[in-house]
């Protein structure tokens, strides 16, 4: 194991901070940092990086010390073999969930995309303003499902019977039965007075989606960003072997 606790303690006091204070930067517990320090357990490379940001200290600096030289010979040069292996392990196990992250982002666009539509469809549809005139005999031809989509059809100023699929926030329908609604100035579309509750969940999964989208996007930066410490690491461990 890389005993580091030593060295996290020394440049925490360097720095000035309590345990208390360094946990609350870190974003864990005073009992972990403790931990730390006495080395019965050790931060994971995301810690790890954090830690060298607040302690202001490299990270081959506070896994290996200044000069290599304080642990013995042949026990820095343990550390640095478990800590090449742990390197490479991590990587491993890093790569799998960036691909699983991935899938996740993908699913996640085609939420939205989906959301967008909808939203979309139901602002376009909706009858805002009294502009239209209101038509009764608007028949429902087919429902494809419930709170979902439903052909409706009605007749035209030109007497041609007129079929358009709307989404319908309307329990109950069956087909064959009628609606009230509205006609466009030209008795060409339909409107429908939708239920601000229907526009507003919409909009509100649509909204959590995108903040998914967001926290999935960012922990993937994140995890590349864990990639390059990987490379680095795994070179400055190579160089120093040869």
């Amino acid at each position: 194991m890389l005993l580091i606790g030593a060295r996290i303690q020394e440049y925490r006091k360097k720095a000035g901070l309590s345990q208390e204070e360094f946990a609350e930067k870190i974003g864990v517990s005073r009992q972990a940092v403790s931990k730390w320090e006495r080395d019965k357990a050790y931060p994971d490379l995301d810690r790890l990086v954090c830690i060298c940001e607040i302690l202001d200290v490299q990270v081959g600096e506070l896994v290996y010390g200044k000069s290599g030289q304080a642990d013995g010979p042949g026990q820095v040069s343990r550390e640095r073999e478990i800590a090449n292996n742990t390197v490479h392990m991590r990587n491993f196990r890093g790569k799998g969930r960036l691909a699983r992250l991935r899938t996740v982002f993908a699913i996640l666009v085609a939420c939205c995309v989906f959301c967008m539509v909808v939203l979309t469809v139901l602002i376009v549809r909706n009858e805002w303003g009294t502009h239209h005139d209101k038509n009764g005999n608007v028949r429902v031809e087919k429902v494809y499902r419930q709170y979902t989509k439903a052909d409706l059809g009605y007749i035209d100023d030109n007497g041609r019977r007129v079929v358009d699929t709307v989404w319908l926030d309307v329990p109950g329908i069956r087909d064959g039965d009628y609606l009230e609604l509205y006609t466009g100035a030209d008795n060409d579309s339909m409107f429908l007075n939708y239920r601000p509750s229907t526009i507003i969940a919409t909009s509100i999964v649509m909204v959590v989606f995108i903040i998914l989208l967001v926290l999935t996007m960012l922990e993937i930066r994140r995890m590349k960003k864990e990639d390059t410490l990987h490379i680095v690491l795994e070179d400055k461990t190579a160089d120093e072997k040869i």
